[in-house]
């Protein structure tokens, strides 16, 4: 990672940034100041052309215009007007003061009294009597016309061009009833526009240009050793941080002081300082997983040969057809199966499940498994062996463990099942193809109060009954709605798997359960051990 250079870089765009920033600002500033001082401008012409056409009205007989309109004669009274406003033109430094009547339509007009001021170039004075044609006035002006006559109300025009430009203020001219008879306008020339906008131009905006550069350079020394010059240091300790592992340059404790820049200067220090510990204990913390790891390993491996896994398990005994197995949870389960060879008579089969997951089940499970089977091969019946295993379980159980189980010891000759439940899920019994629960009195779990006397139940198998022992984790498997697999969908599943052998009828329960799980996680682990008579 290589700091920035060029028109890229931090410390050239912001002050470009700034610069333009100031300069629109300086520039919008002196539009509206421009525009203030425009309308001061123009009102106060207003008012002195205002003033100027209340005093020429007053060297008027509005009651002799109409007389002047019809004869268009001049008489002494018209003359004396007319110089007294030809004096008012030159006094005043207007451009022409002028009488006009509009005829009815506004389409021409007719003059009364026009003067020109000396000075205007070819400057030509209409005569008593002149009609001018209104035909090409614009229709603003038209209506400016009409506002005068029939409201009696005064108006002003400005127009601006290369030169200055003109103000034009027309008043009504009424007789002595008050009604509006002629319309005087006064033309003053606004000559002092184009100095005006020279010395606005040099006065506002060379000074505004001239504070906002000063304005800019101040604050740009400023930006580049209080924020651009930290900015700098800190980006470039952050790609030093990156590139080498987490440790900085050294170069953070140049930015001095208590501003943001600085708290996230101190910050970096700060994180440099925890990220090394973090890797340091991350890298150690990873050496134990790993380690753990292999020895969850060995624990799942251990685990696996200690649970029967030879099927079909006994040559010499073709009359029985046995297929189970375990998926745990986790690395390691608490479950268990198992099933032995008791005597030549008798056949045995076991079925648990620990509270807990985890390394605790699964060492726990080993203890269970191992009583059993221990007192078992004694020649104890199942009640005998739960009651003498519950209570050497309950010595030293600290942890608060306790075993579910299901065990049964059958007689092949008779085909006689005796077996009792300590708190586990009732098998299924499967007799001339219908699948029911072999429903009995459980009694309480292994582990979970000393001196407990276990009952046992029998049964008489045929040949071809079958039995299907399973732990809780079939029929609490959960799917992504929350629902429960459930006892009823087993005896579904089982009730179809009447000419499948041991082996594919787990294989059909276990790919149910799949695909009513689909991809929710699965919380227990899945122990189911089938077994039979065969004919």
């Amino acid at each position: 990672m290589k700091t920035r250079t060029g028109i890229t870089s931090i410390g050239v765009k912001l002050p470009i940034c700034l610069a333009l920033f100031c300069a629109i600002l300086s520039i919008a500033n002196g539009m509206i100041g421009y525009r203030v001082f425009k309308s001061l401008f123009e009102r106060q012409y207003k008012d002195v052309t205002e003033q100027v056409a209340n005093t020429a009205l007053s060297y008027i007989d509005g009651d002799k215009i109409r007389y002047y309109e019809k004869e268009r004669t001049e008489d002494d009274e018209w003359r004396e007007s007319d110089s007294r406003l030809e004096l008012l033109t030159e006094t005043a430094q207007l451009a022409f003061i002028y009488v006009t009547v509009p005829d009815d339509s506004y389409e021409s007009r007719v003059y009364i009294f026009d003067t020109v001021n000396s000075a205007v170039e070819n400057g030509k004075k209409y005569e008593l009597g002149k009609v001018n044609s209104l035909k090409h006035y614009p229709e603003e002006r038209i209506c400016e016309m009409k506002l005068v006559m029939s409201e009696g109300k005064s108006t002003i025009h400005f127009v601006y061009t290369k030169a200055g430009g003109h103000v034009t203020t027309s008043v009504p001219v009424k007789d002595r009833f008050g009604n509006s008879v002629a319309i005087m306008s006064v033309v003053k020339p606004m000559s002092e526009i184009r100095e005006f906008k020279q010395s606005y131009r040099n006065a506002v905006l060379l000074s505004s240009a001239a504070i906002t550069a000063l304005f800019v350079c101040i604050f740009v020394v400023i930006l580049i050793f209080r924020v651009v010059r930290p900015i700098k240091l800190i980006t470039h300790e952050t790609a030093h941080f990156a590139e080498h592992g987490g440790k900085l340059g050294g170069k953070l404790v140049k930015v001095k002081g208590s501003d943001e820049l600085a708290v996230l200067a101190r910050s970096v220090e700060k994180m440099s300082v925890e990220m090394n510990q973090y890797i340091e204990d991350l890298t150690h913390t990873t050496a134990e997983k790993e380690r753990l790891s292999a020895e969850l390993d060995v624990a799942t491996q251990i685990q696996a040969n200690m649970l029967p896994r030879i099927f079909p398990p006994y040559e010499d005994h073709p009359e029985i057809e046995l297929f189970a197995s375990m998926t745990p949870a986790k690395e390691v389960g608490g479950d268990f199966y198992d099933f032995f060879i008791v005597d030549r008579d008798h056949f045995a089969v076991v079925v648990g499940d620990v509270s807990g997951k985890g390394v605790p089940a699964a060492l726990f499970m080993v203890i269970a498994k191992t009583l059993i089977k221990n007192v078992i091969m004694q020649g104890k019946s199942p009640a005998e062996v739960f009651t003498s295993v519950n209570n050497q379980l309950c010595e030293g159980n600290d942890a608060g463990l306790f075993v579910t189980c299901w065990a049964g010891i059958l007689t092949l000759s008779t085909g006689e099942l005796v077996f009792a439940n300590a708190g586990h899920t009732s098998p299924v019994i499967k007799h001339g193809g219908n699948a029911e629960f072999l429903v009995s009195k459980p009694n309480l779990m292994l582990a979970g109060m000393e001196g407990i006397l276990y009952k046992e139940h029998k049964i008489k198998l045929e040949k071809g009954d079958r039995m299907f022992v399973y732990t809780d984790g079939i029929t609490e498997a959960m799917n992504a709605k929350n629902e429960l697999y459930g006892e009823e969908r087993l005896l579904s599943v089982l009730n179809h798997t009447s000419a499948l052998s041991s082996k594919e009828i787990l294989s059909q329960v276990q790919k149910d359960i799949d695909e009513f799980v689909a991809l929710a996680p699965q919380f227990d682990d899945i122990t189911m051990l089938e077994f039979s008579l065969k004919k």
